[in-house]
């Protein structure tokens, strides 16, 4: 793997060989940063914040649960739908006949307390995210996310 890092010139594939010969000689190092740190989150788009915890839910966990939280973003005049069903979570801008089992109203640049603050109403009313329906279905819905490993190993079993 370091000949290959030494050799290799892109940078990608150069930082893959490298870090896998630090780890065939030292052990795990983990992931050297946060990924969910305030400003990362900050600059994403509701849809792409949406996504990242889509792919948090452990979908064997969730499978049973069904749930729907409508979200309303005063600044821009958007609403989405969060729908998990079938231990997947999904996401729709087009406008639903049925009521959410709960609805969330903040802006844009707030929605990222979803992240950050976590899902607990206490958390999110501090970020100035109003809450209105069921509020267990926050938590319910937190219990099912499973952030994984940071600690991965990337070439040993």
């Amino acid at each position: 793997y370091e000949q290959l890092g030494y050799g290799a010139e892109n940078g990608t594939w150069r930082n893959f060989y490298l870090s896998g010969t630090t780890e065939l000689r030292e052990g795990q190092f983990g992931t050297p940063t946060v990924t969910a740190s305030p400003d990362i989150i900050a600059h994403l788009t509701p849809t792409m914040l949406f996504d990242a915890i889509a792919i948090q839910i452990d979908g064997p966990r969730a499978w049973e649960e069904k749930l729907s939280i409508e979200i309303h973003l005063t600044d821009v005049d958007e609403r989405y739908r969060l729908r998990l069903n079938n231990g997947v979570l999904s996401y729709t801008a087009a406008s639903q006949n049925t009521p959410a089992d709960a609805a969330l109203t903040t802006t844009v640049r707030a929605l990222s307390a979803l992240a950050v603050e976590g899902l607990t109403p206490q958390g999110l009313e501090r970020a100035g995210v109003q809450v209105e329906g069921d509020a267990s279905v926050l938590s319910r819905l937190a219990a099912m996310l499973d952030p994984g490993d940071q600690n991965f190993p990337i070439v040993t079993p």
